[in-house]
């Protein structure tokens, strides 16, 4: 099956405000972009509004999918399901580290539900690699140096 060039798939963006834990492990709302690039099949970006600048994190999609339903990731990311025992309400609990810090939030199911949804509509599991460029990757790879 053939899909369009990567550069014609439009991207896909949901803003979300996600319930951040802060140094204390108080839930604070802050606001949130998930992003998916076909020029990128096989990663989504999470950027976070902050002070003095935005935060971005760039990490397997596949973490996000397999997420929402059991366990997944380890290490620098991780996402697994969750009840949140105040409000009874489904959420997608998501951690990130990495050397600048760490990041970890709840984020409602419905809203990750609908990001992932339009991500697999765009570009269906197992047809990333119909996306990679094979031939501009190589002379990418063995151009010269400047």
């Amino acid at each position: 099956m053939q899909f369009e060039s990567p550069s014609t798939l439009p991207v896909i963006e949901s803003r979300v405000a996600v319930e951040r834990f802060d140094e204390a492990g108080s839930l604070v709302q802050s606001d949130a972009l998930f992003s998916y690039d076909p020029s990128d099949p096989f990663a989504a970006t999470l950027t976070l509004k902050a002070s003095p600048r935005d935060v971005r994190w760039t990490f397997a999609r596949d973490l996000l999918i397999d997420g929402l339903f059991e366990p997944a990731g380890e290490a620098d990311v991780f996402v697994f399901p969750f009840l949140d025992p105040e409000t009874g309400s489904a959420v997608t609990v998501l951690g990130l580290r990495s050397p600048g810090g760490e990041f970890m939030a709840q984020v409602p199911q419905q809203a990750l539900q609908a990001f992932v949804r339009a991500m697999l509509d765009s570009v269906p599991l197992g047809a990333e690699s119909d996306l990679i460029d094979l031939d501009r990757l190589v002379d990418l790879l063995v151009a010269p140096q400047e």
